[in-house]
């Protein structure tokens, strides 16, 4: 008759064991990604422009980035998910025309290793000489959002350039009335520009 309690409790201790194995596993997946971290290194160019715009001055407040997760998938996801963190703390002055074919360091900053979605550029003002006339420029909603998917590793460094098509962001609306919708190409490390 003591076979079959022995028998229950070497099922019961299986049964432990396999549950500690899984809580072991599940804990070192957890903590795993939550402390590495990454660094940001955030740069400005601007892709050649005509003539009839000889400058173009544009202030941010700031520069963000969106954490979707150490593990996020590769669709883009929404600002309600994840979090922001704040790459370039401003005011920060450039006009666009002195960076064409060539390169402005705007910031760096150590993140959390993992999926970033977009990058979010909080405009100040913006201004152009146009045809020689200085005019101010309105940018809707005062945001900036480059969506596309980059990935920060472990101590490692990514390079993140905003290459701004300048003269194609500028539209006229007549009557001297110009708006700003950049035109913004998110280069990743050392990719070319067009």
């Amino acid at each position: 008759m003591y076979v079959a309690p022995i028998y229950i409790m070497g099922k019961g201790l299986l049964w432990i064991g396999a549950i500690v194995i899984v809580l072991i596993i599940a804990v070192f997946l957890f903590n795993s990604n939550s402390n590495e971290t990454g660094t940001i290194n955030l740069y400005l160019t601007d892709a050649p422009a005509g003539v009839n715009v000889s400058s173009v001055i544009v202030t941010l407040s700031d520069i963000e980035v969106h954490y979707a997760g150490a593990k996020a998938s590769n669709s883009t996801e929404n600002d309600t998910q994840g979090e922001w963190s704040t790459i370039v703390t401003g005011p920060v002055t450039h006009d666009l025309m002195t960076v064409k074919d060539a390169v402005a360091f705007l910031g760096s900053q150590e993140v959390k290793a993992g999926k970033y979605t977009q990058i979010r550029l909080n405009v100040e003002s913006a201004k152009a000489t146009i045809d020689g006339k200085e005019e101010n420029l309105t940018i809707p909603s005062g945001t900036v959002r480059i969506v596309r998917n980059f990935e920060v590793v472990s101590g490692e460094e990514i390079k993140l350039t905003l290459d701004f098509n300048a003269e194609d962001s500028i539209i006229s609306q007549g009557n001297n009335q110009y708006k700003m919708q950049p035109t913004i190409k998110l280069l990743l490390n050392n990719e070319r520009k067009e």
